[in-house]
């Protein structure tokens, strides 16, 4: 059995499309150079393989001198060249990449359930370089993973050793870059075959239900200390980049080598001695209310519940609109949503407003919408620089919508779900559509937003009155769209009747720690300018 460390190298960009850094110092070594001596550390390992992206190169011999680092001498190694080939590939990186843009420190439960993990995606170029090697299975990492932990990466393979047949993918619940992806070489095959990801095997499928395998043993443990840090320790980000620097001044020499619970702990500690210091930073994720108004009507509308004139802010300027995108442009990992109490299609200059956000370099964009719109807007919104359309339809019948939602709308919302999956359209490239994928070569990377690739997520608000279309929402988007989510009905801090049919509040009390990460890393702004944590 040959069992292979492979280290994939972007060395113009990191995976979320922002400048690649591995030449950068971090504690008197590059980046680069932690994560390969991090990597021949690792036990179990039989070869070490730096794989660097090239698009006219993929496979066969690579100059290692063009490379910020020097090759260890007591493993054996390669340099080898590796690239995506063809619009598939080009799709499906574009797409794991739009999940994880809003799950940045979590290890899954990106759109689709996206892990960290799937950041190594798409398999298909992994396998071919297994192939190359002759390898049975790969630990894999990305060239600016420089914490990934070697002890905990060589129980993975010595998990994955003691049972290849049975044991083929082994993960752990470590934080985003403090443990790699270890996997035979035909789940590679199987995810290239099939245009898949790992969260596919991570999460719940409709066609078959089982355990979470983080309660099987191809989950190797990690303390909870370490699974509830929820940091990004990927030098790629200004957010991570950053605090990866504060770790490193704060361990010393110890940082080198150090595992996940040390950095852990690290983390943890700078912000408990100052629970302050992430607020003198703009949150990551930010909902943007280009208007308060929506069409729909119905009771599970809040407007619904108001007096008239209660809300009493109109549409966002459009200039004001202009100027925070601009801000948040700078910041260089900022995730928006336009939408809010209101539908952002709503508002006049929604599609300008998403052009500039792109070009100000605003890594995420999205749209909040009930698209209850003309076949023109639809039209527009497949053309739109964004990376995901969270669609409001809160049932799976026409009546319970008609019900719900004050109007007859159903289809209409039905028909332009259609349209936006047709092929040709900006759609039709999800990976888990029917639809098929376009055939296109095109790619233009000019922001970190803005690539070939959006997400649909339908959405169902629980209320007792479409209990009984749950179960058939959430299979049916499951299958077709990939990512459904269930909310839970907003009161408004008790501004409006709780119409939830049971309790859905996070636990509170002895015990139980409020989520105050939510409250650092999210803002919403309303329409008139106001800011709400």
């Amino acid at each position: 059995m040959k069992v292979i460390a492979l280290i994939l190298i972007d060395p113009r960009h990191g995976r979320l499309g922002h400048a690649a850094r591995l030449d950068a110092d971090l504690a008197g070594k590059t980046v680069l150079q932690h994560t390969i001596d991090r990597a021949a550390d690792v036990a179990g390992i039989d070869e070490l393989v730096l794989a660097v992206h090239d698009p006219d190169h993929d496979g066969g011999s690579v100059d290692a001198a063009r490379l910020p680092c020097v090759m260890p001498t007591h493993i054996k190694h390669a340099v080898t060249g590796w690239s995506l080939q063809g619009a598939d590939e080009h799709a499906q990186a574009d797409m794991i990449a739009a999940a994880r843009k809003w799950s940045l420190a979590a290890w899954r439960g990106g759109i689709a359930g996206m892990a960290a993990v799937d950041e190594l995606l798409p398999a298909a170029p992994i396998a071919r370089l297994l192939k190359e090697r002759n390898a049975d299975a790969a630990l894999v990492v990305r060239g600016d993973w420089c914490c990934f932990d070697p002890q905990l990466t060589a129980e993975q393979v010595k998990v994955y050793r003691s049972a290849p047949e049975s044991l083929k993918l082994v993960f752990t619940q470590a934080p985003p870059g403090l443990s790699g992806l270890v996997a035979d070489r035909s789940v590679f095959d199987d995810l290239a075959e099939h245009r898949t990801t790992v969260a596919r095997l991570l999460c719940y499928n409709p066609d078959k239900p089982a355990l979470d395998p983080i309660s099987r043993d191809v989950c190797v443990a990690v303390p909870a200390s370490v699974r509830d840090r929820h940091r990004r320790f990927i030098f790629d980000t200004p957010r991570a980049i950053s605090h990866l620097r504060e770790i490193a001044d704060r361990l010393g020499h110890r940082f080198e080598g150090a595992g996940a619970a040390a950095l852990s702990d690290a983390s943890l500690a700078l912000d408990t001695e100052n629970p302050h210091r992430q607020l003198d930073l703009l949150p990551q994720q930010f909902t943007i209310e280009l208007t308060p108004k929506r069409q729909a009507t119905g009771p599970i509308i809040p407007q619904h519940h108001l007096a008239p004139g209660a809300i009493q802010r109109g549409a966002m300027d459009t200039a004001l609109a202009i100027d925070i995108v601009q801000q948040l442009g700078e910041q260089g990992d900022a995730a928006i949503l336009l939408g809010g109490l209101g539908d952002a299609l709503l508002h006049d200059d929604w599609l300008r407003i998403t052009e500039v956000a792109r070009d100000a370099g605003v890594m995420g964009i999205g749209i909040e919408t009930d698209l209850l719109c003309d076949a023109d807007t639809t039209a527009q919104l497949r053309a739109a620089p964004v990376d995901a359309v969270s669609v409001r339809i809160n049932a799976d019948t026409a009546a319970v919508y008609e019900q719900l939602m004050g109007l007859e709308g159903y289809k209409t919302v039905l028909d332009n779900l259609q349209s936006l999956y047709q092929p040709g359209g900006r759609f039709d490239r999800n990976p888990r559509s029917e639809t098929g994928v376009q055939q296109s070569t095109k790619r233009e990377r000019v922001t970190p937003s803005g690539g070939d690739a959006a997400w649909v997520v339908p959405r169902l608000v629980k209320v007792a009155d479409n209990l009984k279309d749950m179960e058939t929402f959430f299979e049916r988007w499951t299958r077709l769209a990939g990512w459904p989510v269930i909310d839970r009905f907003e009161t408004g801090n008790g501004l409006i009747p709780d119409l939830g049919p049971v309790p859905m509040r996070p636990p509170r009390g002895p015990g139980h720690t409020p989520p105050a990460h939510r409250h650092k890393r999210r803002l919403t702004i309303l329409s008139d300018g106001s800011t709400a944590l």
